[in-house]
């Protein structure tokens, strides 16, 4: 729903601040715009600007602060969660344009890029400096390290490596009035003031926007394999998982297929060997050279010794088929059906099993599927609810398994959100997760820095 009358001079204002080439009005451009992947109902922005740098991005802002209107933020839209759906109406600011990678610092291990940059341009860059980038959202092919910083965004290697925010050492960006400004050091350490920046991860571009970040990257492994091993329940593989944890081995990821997932993968794919049963756990383990990857591989395995079959994966090809079948598998969930429901919940690590067990008891209680993957070495746990809207009731029974699935999350110590956000679509569970005062607190910060509220309105925060 749209706050307010667009002004009448806003697009020659924008054209001033950041040139008549970056902004549109035109009626395609705006429905590109509307949405993100995660199916929230489409809302059209007035205008669209690409300006072509942090300078123009604060004439931007300035303009909207002014005149106060509304700005969202938008990366690549791989969003799941709405963040970058403009329901206000106002400017969609893209940000794609600023994409230059500066050259990677191989002496002090960091690199800075804008914020318009894909990961995994970020990544092979790393990698061409013998470096490696750990954070591997699923769409980072076309998600974008500004998306990464907005949402702290994860993805498989999580469990060993962390998320977004444990790269980030400094960031750029621009205040809601459009003053830009740098904080975060490009050290290993830093004691020096508040940490804005890392305030500033996770929230969504609610309380300024990011233009550039000075990330940390690592030495890259020499060497990894791959276990997989198929289990005759799904609570089996997630105790099997657990177990790993606890035995102090901390694979480079630790991912949990359930057998609708499992079936999806076989009707799409062809060549990749999936083993039967009710559920598959995919473990990798990389380390400095192979003979540290063998022993760690040989752990992997005794600990998978109560599955129904194992298979070991020790050549590097494939250890990648097995990354292109899991790799295939959102997509292959998308195709399936004709709507969904894609969540993303995380609870405690000894709580998988039973965060499971209740999923599947959902499932049946409003007779959907609900296929389920899971980074399970962190908790993470992605239920799809498949439905069809024009199909009787299944659009009420999907949103009530999905009430009932957060709300599992919940009872079992854990949050409603791992890596996609808040967004649009989680606003009605923030206040059942967070407590009233860290809401006030929150919200008292938001005044703060945007006191418009003009920054990405009607995100991450209840009102």
């Amino acid at each position: 729903m749209r706050a307010r009358k667009v002004p009448p001079d806003l697009v020659g204002e924008l054209e001033k601040a950041a040139g008549p080439a970056s902004v549109t009005a035109e009626a395609g451009e705006l429905e590109a715009f509307a949405s993100d992947e995660s199916g929230a109902e489409p809302a059209p922005p007035d205008v669209v600007v690409r300006p072509a740098d942090t300078d123009a991005v604060g004439r931007v802002l300035g303009v909207a602060h002014r005149l106060g209107v509304p700005v969202v933020p938008v990366g690549g839209l791989t969003g799941l969660a709405g963040g970058a759906v403009p329901r206000r109406g106002g400017i969609a600011l893209s940000l794609e344009r600023l994409d230059r990678i500066h050259p990677v610092d191989r002496d002090n291990l960091r690199v800075s890029a804008g914020a318009g940059t894909r990961t995994v341009d970020l990544q092979q860059a790393a990698a061409g400096a013998g470096l490696f980038y750990p954070p591997d959202p699923a769409a980072l092919e076309r998600s974008t390290i500004g998306g990464n910083v907005a949402t702290n965004a994860g993805g498989p290697r999580c469990f060993k490596y962390g998320v977004t925010a444990e790269y980030v050492l400094a960031l750029e960006a621009v205040s809601a009035e459009g003053r830009v400004f740098r904080t975060g050091a490009a050290t290993r350490k830093n004691a020096t003031g508040l940490r804005l920046a890392q305030l500033l991860i996770g929230s969504e571009g609610t309380l300024a926007v990011v233009t550039e970040v000075t990330l940390r990257l690592v030495v890259p492994p020499r060497a990894r394999a791959a276990a997989t091993a198929s289990f005759d329940s799904v609570e089996a593989a997630g105790e099997a998982a657990a177990a790993i944890v606890r035995s102090g081995l901390v694979p480079s990821a630790l991912e949990l297929l359930d057998a609708t997932c499992l079936a999806l993968l076989r009707e799409q794919l062809e060549g990749v060997p999936l083993a039967e049963g009710a559920a598959l756990l995919l473990v990798e383990v990389d380390g400095p050279d192979e003979g540290r990857v063998g022993a760690d591989l040989e752990h992997v395995s005794a600990l998978l010794a109560g599955a129904r079959e194992r298979e070991l994966a020790k050549r590097e090809e494939d250890v990648e088929l097995l990354w292109a079948a899991r790799r295939a598998l959102s997509p292959a969930i998308a195709r399936s059906t004709r709507d969904f429901v894609f969540q993303d919940v995380c609870v405690p690590i000894a709580a998988v099993p039973e965060a499971l067990r209740r999923i599947g008891d959902i499932a049946e209680r409003y007779a959907l599927r609900i296929p389920v993957f899971s980074h399970a070495g962190d908790g993470n746990l992605h239920p799809s609810i498949l439905y069809d809207a024009a199909a009787g009731d299944q659009a009420e029974r999907a949103h009530a398994a999905e009430r009932d699935v957060l709300r599992a999350a919940l009872e079992l110590g854990g949050t409603i959100s791992a890596e996609h956000g808040i967004g649009l679509l989680k606003l009605p569970f923030v206040r059942e997760d967070l407590d009233s005062v860290a809401i006030d607190q929150m919200r008292a910060i938001k005044r703060a820095l945007d006191p418009h509220g003009i920054l990405n309105p009607g995100k991450l925060l209840p009102s």
